[in-house]
């Protein structure tokens, strides 16, 4: 059972509708703060294809400087920019497990955001942990996931040198309502609960985020990419399941090739987002002549050379 906090007071997580409260309170400090780097007004948005196209010129001039990345185990360093040095203006919510109330974990808004209700889970935020995926923070994103009734929530993981920006563990709450190629996709069993995408640009891991076992089966999955330095990024969602046309919680990975080095801030970034379709577009040119095609060659770029290989490697882990 977990206790949140915010300017309202306690609450416990069986009378709190969490995202609720999430959405009228970032909407209330996004006009009446100065805390966020730009303010969104109408964002204009089209489709191209089955990908979601959205227009956000500030994003790719006024957001902080991403960071230097080299490594995907990069060790936190605390004279950087770290989540635990926001304001207390920029924090949502702080919550914790009654049982452990020691261990905090914070949601606090994207001052840079993609769109709006653009927030940053920041799990065990003073442990200082580095952007590394970790079991616990896993079991966290689901429960937090599971507490949205509507299909609009996206929680995204973007692993260092997969486009991460801040080296301090965190996973994007991002809200989209249209639906995504990634909501729908199809997906092939591979073993055990291993599942692979069908007929994508980038081939990515499916995994059912309803199952028992979902987050010891994806950390399996994880683990094995930090063994073996291999960039990933992670994707969250509500769509049709894998075998049955039933909703469920659908958990893509994607292995992709390294992005070492600052991010490169162009027409935009392909990080887990826009591997699951939508994508954040800073110029009208770009926003007005990107094709469908286009998009398709940009996620084909990040496939691994080797994954087939990569695949039967993986195999192996769900026996």
């Amino acid at each position: 059972m977990y206790e949140f906090q915010c300017i309202d007071g306690i609450f416990r997580e069986d009378n709190l509708n969490l995202i609720q409260k999430l959405k009228e309170k970032w909407h209330e400090l996004h006009v009446n703060t100065s805390i966020f780097r730009y303010k969104l007004g109408t964002l204009k948005e089209k489709l191209a294809g089955n990908y979601m196209l959205q227009l956000n010129h500030d994003r790719s001039v006024k957001r902080r400087q991403p960071e230097h990345m080299t490594n995907i185990c990069q060790p936190f360093d605390e004279n950087k920019f770290n989540f635990s040095k926001v304001s207390s203006e920029e924090v949502l919510y702080k919550f914790w497990n009654k049982d452990t109330a020691t261990n905090i974990h914070a949601i606090v808004v994207n001052v840079s955001p993609i769109n709006y209700y653009h927030s940053l889970l920041c799990p065990s935020i003073y442990q200082m942990l580095p952007q590394v995926v970790t079991l616990d923070s896993l079991k966290l994103v689901l429960y937090i996931h599971s507490l949205s009734q509507d299909c609009d929530l996206r929680i995204a993981f973007n692993s260092l040198c997969a486009l991460a920006s801040v080296n301090h563990l965190h996973y994007h709450l991002v809200f989209e309502k249209q639906k995504l190629p990634i909501d729908y996709v199809n997906c092939t069993h591979i073993k055990g609960p291993l599942w692979l995408m069908e007929n994508y640009p980038i081939p990515g891991f499916c995994f059912d985020g309803n199952a028992k076992n979902a987050a010891e089966d994806i950390f399996k999955l994880i683990q094995y990419f930090l063994a073996n330095s291999i960039a990933h990024n992670i994707f969250i969602t509500k769509g049709c399941s894998f075998n049955n046309g039933h909703d469920m919680t659908r958990v893509f990975v994607w292995a992709r090739k390294s992005t070492a080095g600052a991010k490169q801030l162009g027409a935009f970034n392909v990080a887990a987002l826009e591997l699951g379709g939508y994508f954040a577009v800073y110029f009208d040119e770009d926003f007005e002549k990107i094709e469908v095609q286009d998009l398709d060659r940009e996620l084909a770029k990040w496939k691994l050379d080797n994954f087939d290989k990569l695949c039967k490697e993986v195999e192996k882990l769900f026996l």
